[in-house]
């Protein structure tokens, strides 16, 4: 009985991809077989990674004795550090002004809408930075 099943399956799987096979183009036939491929060339990448990860949870024998006395209910030292008086409420907030410092951005401000056209006035704007007067009326 289980050899029969597994002809049949044998034989419908053979029987599929040649149908697919025949239906399918030349690139998506490549896209087939290079995702196959990649999918063969992970495996032996995913058996080292199981192997290595059981080999790292099962330990030696004395890794596994000094991480259950590190274990036995002790929790490792918490150390608190209180920070100094600087850092109080008034070192936050912006940095006082000083005298050399340079002044503060003023007048409008510009905003250029992407896809709109550009018109004379917005080259106008460029060449004279001061020149904010409309055009018309």
């Amino acid at each position: 009985m289980k050899r029969v099943v597994i002809i049949v399956g044998a034989v419908f799987a053979i029987a599929l991809a040649v149908m697919i096979g025949s239906r399918l183009s030349a690139d998506a036939m490549g896209v087939v077989v290079g995702v196959v491929c990649g999918v063969l060339a992970s495996v032996p990448t995913s058996l080292v990674l199981v192997w290595a990860l059981v080999r790292r949870t099962q330990g030696s024998g004395a890794e596994t004795a000094a991480r259950s006395s590190l274990g036995s209910g002790q929790y490792p030292p918490v150390v608190v550090v209180n920070p100094g008086p600087g850092y109080g409420m008034s070192g936050y907030g912006p940095p006082p002004m000083a005298s050399h410092s340079l002044p503060a951005p003023g007048g409008p401000r510009s905003f250029k809408v992407v896809g709109d056209e550009e018109t004379v006035l917005d080259h106008a704007r460029n060449i004279f930075p001061g020149f904010t007067e409309p055009w018309g009326d």
